[in-house]
């Protein structure tokens, strides 16, 4: 009987590449939630009038800030809700921050800004629509606000509309969705791309948000759990939270509509070697310009540069979890917010509070990155597969990955430039491999096994 068997190492000891930590804030006063003693969850950022700012939730408060200066953060607001929590969280609008929080009855939360850092208003407090929901999604086009993971029963989407009033939003919809229970959601152009937890990946026409269209949908196996699509919106980017050590998912988006949704590759880096109990968890993931921000739990935040939408390569990491040694799981990275004009990059921390990060270096891939030009023959393959790299290559090493992110084989090849991996003991399928070189180059191709 053939098992496929994750078997992923630690690639890196250190605790930062190409970034650093401008400051820290963190109050150990604060309520906790949760078994893993959990004190902060989501953040985000907004600029206005030529200030920045930053907002993360605690257990039992929303926390604002002043980071215009990000060495020197300055607390400017600090309300409380009516439970603690282990979810809050946020999106922006115009001069507005919306929040929401799960396991409650606070509902929807709305902060106007414009007088800020002076004062902090709270504009609409309102358990009207919903009493809570697992997360946020609003189309700064629009003004439509998308409320997944709600409390209303059957609810694969609640659509309100700011548009006319930022404190007064309007319901439009509560829409019941194929894939049902949509755990997050990214739109786009009046398209939602829902990650429907073990159901799946789904995409929806929302032009009529009283009657949706269905575009496509794909799943692996694990539990969907957030998506961001590149600047192109050629290819969107999805976690899978659960089991942990799933890889982030890469899908090919050109064909919506006409043949579906189609699974491109994936990619997986951690830092601290796995074990046979847990191992690392892509949480969220974001991406500004062609760089693909990674909240990666105990391992921190993780930079991928995609330029080339299908090879990501890892170009930057910062820890803000070092304590740890070995994965417990629940604790680190929550989330982040790259997209502040100054370079700030806001991250939130489960147990170590907010902090605040920026990029040392350029992370552009070096050209040569995106040429590397790799054959793998014969494709579909049955006993055996060759793999052709450039002659200039002397070292490489590679991983089979079955659909589900499983690792069903594994090899090194030295001082060589190709090599003969042998497939006899691999069931027909669809197979990923993963290419990595000695100097750091990676790709990866689709191979097909046939029996």
């Amino acid at each position: 009987m053939f098992t496929c068997i994750v078997v992923l190492t630690g690639l890196y000891a250190q605790d930062s590449l190409n970034m650093i930590r401008l400051s820290k804030w963190d109050d150990n006063s604060l309520p906790l939630a949760g078994s893993v003693a959990l004190q902060y969850s989501g953040c985000w950022g907004l600029d206005l009038n030529g200030r920045e700012y930053a907002v993360l939730g605690g257990a039992a408060h929303i926390l604002f800030f002043d980071v215009t200066d990000p060495v020197h953060p300055e607390l400017i607001g600090k309300f409380l809700g009516t439970d603690t929590t282990v979810w809050r969280e946020f999106k922006s609008y115009r001069n507005r921050i919306y929040a929401v929080s799960d396991n409650t009855t606070e509902g929807l939360m709305i902060f106007d800004m414009s007088q800020a850092p002076d004062t902090v208003i709270r504009t609409y407090w309102s358990n009207t629509f919903f009493n809570s929901a697992h997360t946020i999604t609003l189309d700064t086009t629009s003004g439509r606000i998308y409320l997944n993971g709600t409390d209303i029963a059957n609810s694969g989407l609640l659509v309100l509309d700011a548009s006319n009033d930022p404190d007064q939003p309007e319901f439009v919809t509560n829409v019941t969705l194929a894939g049902g229970y949509i755990h997050d959601s990214y739109v786009r152009n009046d398209t939602i791309y829902a990650s429907s937890g073990y159901d799946g990946y789904y995409v929806f026409d929302f032009t009529d948000p009283l009657s949706p269209d269905s575009l496509g949908s794909t799943k692996t196996g694990g539990y969907n759990h957030n998506s961001w699509l590149n600047p192109e919106g050629t290819y969107a980017y999805y976690t899978e939270e659960i089991p942990d050590g799933r890889p982030i998912w890469i899908v090919d988006l050109q064909t919506l509509g006409v043949d579906g949704l189609e699974i491109a590759g994936s990619f997986f880096d951690q830092l601290l070697p796995g074990d046979s109990t847990y191992k690392a968890i892509p949480h969220n993931v974001y991406i500004k310009d062609h760089l693909l921000f990674d909240s990666q739990y105990e391992d921190g935040l993780l930079v991928y540069d995609i330029n080339n939408p299908t090879q990501p390569v890892l170009a930057a990491y910062y820890d803000t979890h070092p304590e740890n040694v070995v994965y417990n799981r629940y604790r680190g990275n929550w989330g982040s917010y790259p997209w502040l004009p100054s370079g700030t990059i806001i991250a939130g921390d489960m147990q170590n509070g907010l902090q605040l990060l920026k990029l040392t270096a350029s992370v552009a891939v070096p050209e040569a990155n995106a040429q590397l030009q790799v054959l793998v023959s014969p494709n579909p393959a049955k006993e055996t597969v060759k793999v052709h790299l450039p002659e200039n290559i002397s070292g490489w090493s590679y991983r089979l990955l079955a659909l589900g992110g499983q690792l069903c084989k594994s090899g090194r090849f030295s001082g060589q430039s190709q090599g003969e991996i042998a497939l006899g003991d691999i069931p027909a399928g669809l197979y990923f491999m993963e290419i990595l070189t000695g100097n750091g180059l990676r790709t990866q191709k689709k191979v097909v096994v046939s029996k």
